[in-house]
């Protein structure tokens, strides 16, 4: 057997080296995993609410309203995973991170397989996983619900397919390659149109009727894995759409229209049917194209910048807010290995692609690279779309490590000199380096706040939160003034410095929430309440925001929807009118911190105005996980509920568990309604 089809390195020493990486990698994932959960961003939201209404058996009605129809696969992997594991999104995502490790694994398979006869080969496959492994971008995917991980996956394995065809000719793998490239057409249908492509490769690549032959087969499976995902959006919407409708969307948003993106989803929500939807929205971006044609000669420069820049977007950091301030650590971690990492990977390609055997295999990753950047050019050019030709570059780059290179013409060395001078040229001049610099100084005197803190040093701390605010303002750094404050007894500074957090970013939750803490700490409850129910602030993320916090002391009698249960409260809607009462709708497990105390009783009143056609109601309330009460009969009526609690000498945390229904024209999963809870001293 060859030794390229070895699905592990031949030698100890490349088998050590390959489990350190893989190990490396792992370590760095999990880091990131543990942090604080993160809000969702750009595609995140969509892909989420899509998966949680396939787990609730509502098929695809989210796109019924929404800008575009998306490929099917990712939000069908993410419900999977969050049917596996309870419906706790972080919990899913440790999927998402063993199958980032496969993507490694996988790059080392390509990498050794791109070299093909060159004696340096399994080096270059080590090359390439390193390089992976330590590239952060791929880390940070990995704990994103977005489809790039998986999308990664499956072509890496489509690559891996079709090389392994090149070389052996065998009409197997062919059909594997077919299969793996439709489940990435189903992720997202970028190598839909490059298909052509692939198979025109495939018969240059042996010139014979066979490879006609095994190109048709490819097509062929490639086509058959599509067909039902099109054949449902046929019946569906009585119209062909083969994948998603992505495309129309770009064409119309991103072609310089004289409406704002907000208007023009407004406009496309308006029409119920997606295909007429994309018809729509094409028809538009057409007419703006034929009355102003140089659009299309200013796209491409706009989208090289857009594909090549450093930017630091929401889903650069994994922040429990956008508007959070990124701590100096993981700042300075991103810059290291995510934006010089980048830079050096891409110079390290450039020069190895310059420089490496001009074979059917450079041709294919020419082809490919050529593809992504020029469709790019013309649609919507983001940094993240990099991913998506990243296997090619980091391969050329490990051929660049490993010494793998052929005596090439000077014209093709210094095409690729050029090639790199551009690109050099558009990431330090287009990139926020200035912004990336004020960061790492505020970064730095926040740092030096805090150590003065710790020291117990009031005025120095003061001084550095000054600078930290002069360098760069923000939410967080007003906050920190104002804990600085407070710690002074300096109340009304204090107070002045919470307000300045909740203007520099008015929706904010945890700049609110501390603004109602503190003013409830001073007493004033009506304007902790008004503060907590301003206008700009989600009042989910609120909710969640405060819960994380914990640093709200709990109370013996809580009146849930009053507008002073922030922070005490977990897995709730917003609060509601609710048989005359003011409340709230519980989700499927929804908290409360109670406090500390001797044993005693909790008492809750609870009523379930549910349907009679929707799930029957469960209800369980547990004190802890091995200490559970059930009511197996709870009407629409208030009813209030006895639970006894043990002793603790700290704050008691209860679930509520209730079987969760849905109404027909309400996207969330409701439990049942709570009115207020009482600790029985």
């Amino acid at each position: 057997m060859d030794e390229r089809f070895r699905w592990w390195p031949t030698s100890s020493r490349y088998r050590l080296i390959l489990i350190v990486l893989l190990v490396g990698a792992a370590a760095v994932r999990l880091g990131l995993w543990l942090l604080p959960s993160h809000q969702p961003a750009n595609d995140e939201v969509e892909y989420l609410a899509v998966a949680r209404d396939l787990l609730a058996g509502n098929g695809w009605r989210f796109y019924a309203s929404y800008p575009w129809l998306r490929a099917p696969l990712y939000p069908l992997y993410l419900a999977a995973t969050l049917w596996l594991s309870n419906n706790d999104p972080q919990i899913a995502l440790l999927f998402n991170i063993g199958l980032s490790l496969f993507h490694v694994w996988l790059l080392w398979l390509l990498g050794r397989e791109w070299a093909g006869d060159q004696a340096k080969a399994e080096k270059v496959g080590l090359w390439t996983a390193g390089l992976a492994s330590g590239l952060l971008t791929f880390a940070t995917f990995a704990n994103l619900w977005m489809s790039e991980t998986l999308w990664n996956v499956l072509w890496a394995s489509s690559l891996l397919l079709i090389l392994r065809w090149q070389r052996s000719k065998q009409l197997r793998f062919a059909l594997f390659a077919g299969l793996t490239i439709g489940l990435t057409i189903l992720t997202r249908s970028l190598p839909m149109a490059f298909l052509p492509v692939l198979l025109g490769w495939m018969w240059w690549n042996w010139r014979s009727w066979r490879s006609v032959q095994h190109g048709l087969a490819l097509g062929l499976v490639t086509c058959a894995v599509i067909a039902p995902w099109s054949l449902r959006n046929w019946l569906a919407y009585g119209r062909l759409i083969t994948v998603e409708t992505g495309f129309a969307y770009n064409l119309w948003a991103f072609s310089e229209p004289p409406l704002e993106l907000s208007e023009i989803n407004t406009i496309l929500a308006a029409i119920p049917n997606p295909a007429e939807r994309a018809d729509y929205a094409s028809a538009r971006g057409r007419e703006l194209l034929a009355a102003d044609p140089s659009i299309l000669a200013r796209k491409p420069w706009t989208n090289t910048v857009y594909l090549w820049r450093i930017k630091p977007i929401e889903d650069r950091f994994l922040q429990a807010n956008y508007y959070s301030d990124v701590a100096l650590p993981y700042l300075l971690v991103a810059l290291i290995f995510d934006d010089f990492w980048y830079i050096a990977c891409v110079i390290l390609a450039l020069w190895g692609f310059g420089r490496a055997p001009r074979d059917d295999r450079w041709w294919l990753g020419l082809l490919w690279v050529g593809y992504i950047v020029g469709s790019t050019m013309f649609t919507h050019g983001e940094a993240r779309y990099r991913q998506f030709f990243w296997p090619i570059m980091l391969i050329y780059a490990a051929f660049c490590l490993a010494k793998v290179r052929i005596t090439t013409p000077i014209w093709q060395r210094l095409a690729a000199t050029a090639l790199g001078l551009i690109i050099g040229w558009v990431i330090i001049d287009h990139s926020p380096w200035q912004l990336l610099q004020q960061q790492v100084q505020r970064g730095w005197w926040h740092w030096r706040a805090d150590q003065a803190l710790a020291a117990g040093d009031l005025p120095q701390a003061e001084a550095a939160s000054l600078k930290a605010l002069n360098t760069l303002p923000s939410a967080d750094s007003w906050l920190a003034f104002a804990d600085i404050k407070t710690q002074f007894g300096q109340p009304d500074a204090a107070l002045e410095a919470y307000i300045a957090a909740t203007n520099h970013n008015h929706d904010y939750p945890l700049a609110h929430y501390r603004l109602g803490k503190y003013l409830l700490e001073r007493g004033d409850q009506t304007a902790a309440s008004n503060a907590w129910a301003n206008q700009y602030v989600d009042s989910s993320s609120l909710l969640a925001t405060a819960w994380q916090a914990a640093d709200r002391p709990a109370e013996h009698w809580l009146d849930v929807g009053a507008g002073l249960d922030i922070g005490l409260i977990d897995g709730f809607y917003p609060a509601e009118s609710l048989a005359e009462s003011t409340a709230r709708w519980s989700m499927a497990k929804a908290k409360l911190r109670l406090p500390a105390g001797k044993a005693t009783m909790l008492r809750l009143r609870l009523s379930n105005p549910r349907p009679i056609d929707a799930p029957a109601a469960k209800l369980g309330i547990c004190v802890a996980a091995t200490q559970c009460v059930q009511f197996d009969e709870l009407g629409a009526e208030w009813r209030v509920f006895h639970v006894p609690l043990a002793a603790s000498q700290h704050e008691r945390q209860i679930e509520i568990l209730a079987q969760p229904w849905q109404p027909a024209s309400d996207q969330r999963q409701l439990g049942i309604v709570l009115d207020w809870v009482e600790v029985v001293r």
